[in-house]
């Protein structure tokens, strides 16, 4: 008797700790702009061996204007400070996507007899480097990457937060901002190319999750996958030139995609 007592005095107490006097937040409304994943890829075509090469690349791309419902894909990361506290509600939250936008970058490959490794520095709404390792061969290539992308978005939201807010009897005070800041996130993915002479035809795919924070509090929102299907063609050993089209997958419940269209030049040294 006495244990099973003590037992539901302790069970009590961490009850009445766990739901007594908890900070709540709701966020009635949150934007934050999204951008797709960068691209990368290969060298469009058989590189010599035990050779390398330096390319400049500038692109345009334009991806349909949408507004992505998150609301329902939107957590608060697990951090242990927090670990007494409410999670936040989000009853209005969305990735603002799309629109006109410039690329550029510049990459370095090294090619041994048939392994290439390199990397790369660019920028698309926001500056981001990569590693890449692959074969390059006759007629095609392939490989993988792994890099950072500090994104620069622009950040909406207001909402209220307070002990127990949300309850008949709960103090709420109004939070809110709408800033720009860089959000720095991994980003990962795989390329194939396959060449013909002067012509060759590229895909690309890579994915990152944006990172992001409120209130000092940070976020986990959906990932973002990026696929680039172009064709293109090179001119001469110094000059080429490609367009192709963009598909974009957000990883929501229900699975959200745009679309868009991309073209540019690239220079090699």
């Amino acid at each position: 008797m006495k244990f099973a007592r003590t037992t539901a005095l302790v069970i009590y107490a961490l009850t009445a700790l766990l739901t007594t006097g908890c900070v709540t937040t709701q966020i009635h409304k949150f934007r934050m702009t999204a951008s797709e994943a960068p691209e990368v890829h290969g060298a469009n075509t058989q590189q010599a061996p035990n050779s390398s090469s330096w390319r400049f690349t500038a692109k345009v791309n334009y991806n349909a204007e949408k507004n992505v419902d998150i609301s329902e894909d939107i957590y608060e990361t697990a951090d242990f400070d927090r670990l007494f506290e409410k999670e936040i509600k989000f009853k209005d939250a969305a990735y603002e996507m799309g629109g006109l936008d410039f690329s550029g970058k510049i990459d370095y490959l090294y090619k041994g007899k048939s392994f290439v490794v390199g990397g790369g520095l660019g920028y698309k709404d926001g500056l981001f480097s990569h590693l890449t390792m692959g074969a390059n061969f006759t007629h095609f290539e392939f490989g993988t990457f792994i890099g950072t992308y500090s994104q620069y978005s622009d950040l909406e939201y207001w909402g209220e937060t307070g002990e127990d807010c949300g309850d008949d009897d709960g103090e709420c005070k109004t939070i809110g901002d709408h800033t720009s800041r860089f959000n720095a996130s991994f980003f990962a993915g795989l390329y194939a190319g396959f060449y013909f002479d002067k012509l060759f035809f590229n895909l690309s795919v890579s994915s990152y999750g944006p990172n992001s924070e409120i209130e000092g509090i940070h976020l986990d929102t959906p990932g973002i996958a990026t696929g680039y299907l172009t064709a293109g063609y090179r001119l001469n050993r110094w000059l080429e030139f490609s367009v192709g089209g963009v598909f974009t997958y957000i990883g929501t419940s229900d699975w959200h995609d745009n679309v868009g269209v991309t073209g540019g030049i690239s220079l090699y040294l």
